[in-house]
């Protein structure tokens, strides 16, 4: 007797939100303006605010990251590489990225997409909805599905304590 098994699909995106005490002007700004985009987020990042703009972001070996009492630290630099794809003022930026650390590779280093949505839900609170999707479950390096599970929460948490109380 043969039995037949569903194959369960593969997780391919991870979502991740936070409520923030800002407002929708200020947490854009930070995440779009290089000027405060550096100031939460560690070394370099480079983004041409606009449809079709590049973005590009560094973080180098030894960065420091604090997340529930527990500090992460790179292990090496990691380089990416992206384009802008949507751009809605105080609302949502879109963009596709890749590793470029590694070799090009869809399977093991696919372009990935991350989705910034904004919405303000009352007087200088703003929820902020962080995704990453496009994942193939085989990927390497530093992105990966699981990398991201930990990760955005990283981010969401260094953007709240950057923009609480500014605005």
């Amino acid at each position: 007797m043969m039995s037949i098994k569903d194959e369960e699909e593969p997780q391919t995106e991870v979502r991740k939100s936070i409520v923030i005490e800002s407002t929708p002007e200020v947490i854009f700004k930070a995440i779009t303006n290089q000027r405060e985009l550096t100031n939460w987020l560690p070394d370099l990042s480079i983004p041409e605010p606009r449809i079709g703009g590049k973005i590009s972001i560094v973080c180098r070996k030894g960065t420091r990251w604090q997340v529930n009492n527990e500090t992460k630290v790179l292990d090496k630099d990691y380089f990416f590489e992206g384009i802008i794809q949507e751009l809605i003022p105080n609302k949502t930026i879109s963009f596709t990225i890749q590793n470029v650390t590694l070799p090009e590779d869809p399977e093991t280093n696919p372009e990935y997409t991350e989705t910034w949505n904004i919405e303000e839900i009352d007087h200088h609170k703003t929820k902020v909805e962080l995704i990453q999707s496009g994942f193939t479950g085989k990927e390497k390096g530093m992105i990966r599905l699981e990398d991201a599970d930990i990760g955005l929460p990283i981010l969401l948490d260094q953007l709240a304590k950057y923009c609480t109380g500014r605005g």
